[in-house]
Formats: structure tokens, C-alpha cells, sequence
């Protein structure tokens, strides 16, 4: 009896610590959503390449608290998803204070990097491309630099 509650537990063990914990690295996007503060418009859907690097560079970020408030007018709000469920969501303002997955704690980054401006670009990038697909019915395709 006590070799069976032995093997029992070492089972037990051995599953429970295989599993890894959610963590950012883990994510996997397809698409994402960007929307700019008060601003009725919103960015819905990105070539595969500035998915992926958003999410890389939200990936590789840790987070602290802060006593900083959120500014809402300079903030954009970005939300992944993967095969049509989201993921991941956050928003960033001017000041790099953020807010994560809909909870209004401010945090500021305390290590990694993510780019306020590489995020602006492309939410002011893909307002040029509706309004050129709108009217000549095609785009361009841009190269963002983080």
C-alpha cells in the first residue's frame, strides 16, 4: 500500500511541475486591434509582421506598479487575438504608464522596451491606407522600425 501511494505521488509530482506558467512569452497573436484615445476610429487587423513585433516587444516587458496616473486622451488601447479570441489586451499612454487585460492599475515598465511611437505610427499609418484603399483601391506595404 505505502509503494502505491509512493508511486501515486511521485506521478503527481513529476505532472505538476512539468506544467509552465502563464506567462507573456507563451502568447500567440494573428491579428490586432488599436484604437487612439477618444478617437472614433479604430485599427482593425495588421500584416502579420507588426503583429508579431508588437507582440514580441510586449512580450519581452515586465511590469511594476505605479503611483502615475493613466492618461486616457494620449493612451492607445491594443488588444491581440489569436483564431478570433482575444488574448492579450493593454493600453499605453504618452508617458508610458499602462493598464492591463480591462484593469485600470497603472503600472510602468521595469524592464523591456515597447515603443510609443512605433505604436502611433502604425495606428496613424493604417488610417492613411483606408483612406487610400477607399479611394484608389489599393496600399503600399510599410517597414516599421522599432
Amino acid at each position: 500500500m505505502k509503494r502505491v501511494f509512493l508511486i501515486i505521488l511521485i506521478l503527481f509530482l513529476l505532472l505538476t511541475t512539468c506544467t509552465k506558467p502563464d506567462s507573456n512569452n507563451l502568447l500567440k497573436a494573428d491579428n490586432v486591434t488599436i484604437g487612439y484615445g477618444f478617437s472614433s476610429y479604430a485599427m482593425f487587423g495588421a500584416d502579420q509582421e507588426v503583429v508579431d513585433n508588437l507582440l514580441s516587444h510586449f512580450n519581452s516587458l515586465s511590469f511594476k506598479r505605479t503611483a502615475k496616473q493613466m492618461d486616457p486622451a494620449t493612451a492607445f488601447h491594443v488588444n491581440f487575438s489569436y483564431k478570433g479570441k482575444g488574448v492579450k489586451s493593454f493600453w499605453v499612454d504618452k508617458n508610458g504608464v499602462f493598464w492591463l487585460d480591462g484593469k485600470t492599475e497603472c503600472f510602468t515598465v521595469s524592464s523591456g522596451d515597447l515603443n510609443y511611437q512605433y505604436i502611433k505610427a502604425v495606428y496613424e499609418d493604417s488610417q492613411n491606407i483606408s483612406a487610400r484603399q477607399a479611394t484608389k483601391a489599393h496600399f503600399r506595404v510599410n517597414t516599421y522600425e522599432l
